[in-house]
């Protein structure tokens, strides 16, 4: 459990944060400027908020009453910066044993990270002969083999294109698992962020605007002002029941979907992530005939909402389900809170998000 109450104020710009974070992984998301990296800045003990209270797992890290500041090194949390800051004259090697402390490695020794984080082919080389998902690899490790009680990650993605971002996300589910601490992402890219989980703090402007589960925070106006001016993807947990060339069968508190995504080394029990974008869901007032889609599953119509001229529905299907659409095809449907839908997914926008 991690405890925030804090005020930073840094060049005029005031930052309040006031929550309580369990584990898992927390995505930070906002608009750039408003106060993510401060926040991920004070958690680490890089920036002195000027009032309030840090604590992680009934330790306090910061009172400004007391005026005790627990230092960088003895907070015991790894840091990842958005351009990774690897030293250039090491090997990605000599990068990854720089962050073992004195007293060795914690859980997740050297050759487990290499392993994790497919370095085994970069260990003799040096960053600048690497990509920019190799570095963040790379990064990744050195925090983790620091033993940390807590890992940051600081715009992970905003160096990467699409191909590098769809592949570090794996390793962060990864590294999650196999470290079994606190992760936080910061990051404005919202489709990012629920790749890796449905646990968003949102913040605009230094001010909290909802933190919890994604889907809920979309029942929220001040919430859902924010996130309904990006592309809105569904998150789902689910598991694997059944793998075939070109055919998985995923199923999850009631939900069975069918995915076209390479189901190579996966098998019946796997748990996986699954996303689907938000405007690839259509939805219709019945089961529809004579259709090729795969995928028609039937649910709830739980509210409706407009933002921006775009209608964004909330579907109960089993799990919840965010649906875009049009003003013209809500009216078509005549679509009302509290009727049942069916909810037409393409297998092949069924895309899996699978641990490195």
């Amino acid at each position: 459990m991690t405890e925030v109450d804090i005020h930073i104020r840094r060049d005029g710009f005031t930052i309040r944060v006031n929550e309580t974070f369990s584990g898992g992984i927390t995505g930070i998301y906002g608009p750039s400027g408003a106060g993510k990296t401060s926040l991920l800045q004070a958690m680490a003990g890089l920036v002195m908020p000027q009032q309030g209270q840090i604590s992680h797992q009934g330790r306090t890290l910061f009172d400004a009453a007391t005026r005790f500041s627990e230092p960088v090194k003895k907070r015991n949390i790894g840091y990842v910066f958005q351009e990774g800051r690897l030293f250039p004259h090491m090997s990605v090697a000599e990068n990854l044993r720089y962050g073992i402390p004195q007293s060795g490695p914690g859980p997740v020794g050297f050759d487990q990270a290499v392993d994790l984080l497919q370095l085994e082919p970069l260990l003799h080389r040096k960053p600048s002969s690497i990509s920019g998902g190799e570095k963040q690899r790379t990064a990744l490790g050195r925090a983790l083999l620091s033993n940390p009680r807590m890992l940051l990650l600081d715009e992970p993605f905003t160096a990467l294109d699409q191909q590098l971002r769809s592949a570090i996300i794996p390793f962060i589910l990864g590294v999650h698992r196999e470290a079994n601490i606190p992760v936080w992402v910061v990051s404005h890219d919202l489709p990012d962020l629920l790749r890796l989980t449905n646990r968003l703090l949102l913040l605009k402007d230094g001010v909290c605007q909802g933190h919890g589960n994604y889907h809920e925070l979309l029942e929220q106006e001040s919430a859902l002002s924010l996130l309904g001016h990006g592309p809105l993807l569904n998150g789902l947990e689910m598991e694997v029941r059944r793998s075939e060339p070109g055919k998985i069968l995923l199923t999850g508190k009631g939900l069975e979907l069918t995915s076209q995504s390479d189901g190579a080394g996966l098998k019946a029990g796997d748990r996986v992530r699954v996303g689907i974008a938000a405007t690839d869901i259509a939805l219709a007032t019945g089961k529809v005939e004579g259709i090729s889609i795969r995928n028609q599953v039937r649910g709830t119509l739980n509210s409706i909402r407009e933002v921006d001229g775009q209608i964004v529905a909330l579907v109960d299907a089993g799990q919840p389900m965010v649906v875009c659409l049009t003003r013209e095809g809500m009216q078509a449907l005549q679509l009302r809170e509290g009727m049942p839908v069916w909810c037409l997914i393409k297998s092949v926008a069924v895309q899996l998000v699978r641990e490195a």
